[in-house]
C-alpha cells in the first residue's frame, strides 16, 4: 500500500470511528431502556470495532516505519498482528453476548420494542454508510479486511435486530431476541473464524494458499539450464509481499549464464506467482565455469 492509499485508509478509518463510536452511545442507552439484548449485543460489538479500528490506525502507522538493522524486514507485519488481535477481541465480545443470550432463553424480559425500533434503524444507517466507506479499503490488506468486515457482520445484526422489534412489537414473544442474539452470534464466529485462521497461517509462515510448490518447482525446471528444483520454501510478509527460497541445481558454461538463469527464474516468480523476493542457492555440479 503506497503513502497516498495509506493516507486515504487512515481518514476513512478516523471517520468511521467517531461513526461507530455514536451508534455504540445510542444503541447501549436504547437497549438498557428498551431492554433488547440484541440491541445491547449490537452496541458492544461496535465498541468492540471501534477498538479494532483504534488498533487497525495504530498499525497502518506503524507498517510505515523504516526497517533497520534489528528489524530488517521493517514493521510491515504490524496489520497482521493488528488483524488477529482484533479477531481475538471478536470472540471475546461473541462469548459474552452467548453467555447473556443463554441467561435470556431461560429468563426472559419484556422488550419495549418502540424504543428499540427507531435506535436499531440508526445503527443500521450508520453501519451501512461506514461499510460502504471502508469497502473499497478491504481490498487493499487483511488488517482493514477484518475492520471491514466488523462493519458488515454490524450491518447484518442492525437489520436482525429490526426484524426482532417488528415481531415482539406484532407477536409480543420476548425469546426472539436472544435467539436473534444467537443467530448473529453463529455467523459471526464462522467469518472470525476465517480471518483468525488466514492471520495464523501467515504468522507460522504457510505457503500462501493459492501457492502450489508443485507447480512452481515444475514451471522452473523448464527453464533451459535449470536441472532440478528443491528444498522450496514460499511464505508472506504480509498479505501483499512474498519470500521464496529454494536450491536450485544448474547446468551452465559461464557466470554470465548463471546471472541470466537467476533473472530469469526471478521473473518468472514475480510474473506468474506474484513472489515478490527470492534467494537462490544454486548448486553448479554440471557447470563447466570457463571465465571469470
Amino acid at each position: 500500500m503506497n503513502n497516498l492509499n495509506r493516507s486515504k485508509s487512515e481518514s476513512k478509518l478516523i471517520i468511521t470511528i467517531i461513526l461507530n463510536l455514536t451508534i455504540s452511545i445510542f444503541e447501549i442507552i436504547g437497549g438498557v431502556l428498551s431492554g433488547s439484548l440484541s440491541l445491547i449485543s449490537d452496541a458492544l460489538h461496535n465498541l468492540s470495532d471501534s477498538a479494532s479500528m483504534f488498533i487497525s490506525l495504530f498499525s497502518l502507522r506503524v507498517a510505515q516505519r523504516e526497517k533497520s538493522s534489528r528489524n530488517t524486514y521493517g514493521f510491515k507485519r504490524a496489520e497482521i498482528i493488528a488483524a488477529l488481535i482484533n479477531a481475538v477481541l471478536l470472540f471475546i465480545t461473541l462469548a459474552y453476548i452467548f453467555f447473556e443470550a443463554i441467561q435470556r432463553l431461560f429468563h426472559p424480559q419484556e422488550v419495549i420494542s418502540i424504543i428499540m425500533l427507531p435506535v436499531a434503524i440508526i445503527g443500521l444507517l450508520g453501519n451501512f454508510f461506514s461499510a460502504v466507506l471502508l469497502f473499497k479499503e478491504s481490498q487493499k490488506s487483511i488488517n482493514l479486511k477484518s475492520t471491514f468486515l466488523h462493519i458488515v457482520i454490524d450491518t447484518i445484526s442492525s437489520v436482525i435486530v429490526i426484524i426482532g422489534g417488528l415481531i415482539i412489537h406484532y407477536t409480543g414473544w420476548f425469546y426472539i431476541d436472544p435467539i436473534l442474539s444467537l443467530i448473529v452470534i453463529t455467523y459471526v464466529l464462522k467469518e472470525g473464524y476465517t480471518i483468525f485462521r488466514d492471520v495464523i497461517h501467515i504468522l507460522m509462515q504457510g505457503t500462501p494458499t493459492d501457492i502450489d510448490l508443485f507447480q512452481i518447482k515444475s514451471r522452473l525446471e523448464s527453464i533451459p539450464g535449470v536441472e532440478n528444483i528443491h528444498h522450496i520454501h514460499v511464505w508472506s510478509l504480509n498479505e501483499n509481499e512474498r519470500f521464496s527460497e529454494f536450491h536450485a541445481l544448474i547446468n551452465c558454461q559461464t557466470f554470465n549464464e548463471m546471472d541470466q538463469l537467476r533473472d530469469q527464474i526471478n521473473r518468472v516468480l514475480s510474473d506468474e506467482f506474484q513472489i515478490n523476493h527470492t534467494t537462490i542457492q544454486f548448486e553448479g555440479e554440471k557447470c563447466k565455469i570457463t571465465n571469470i
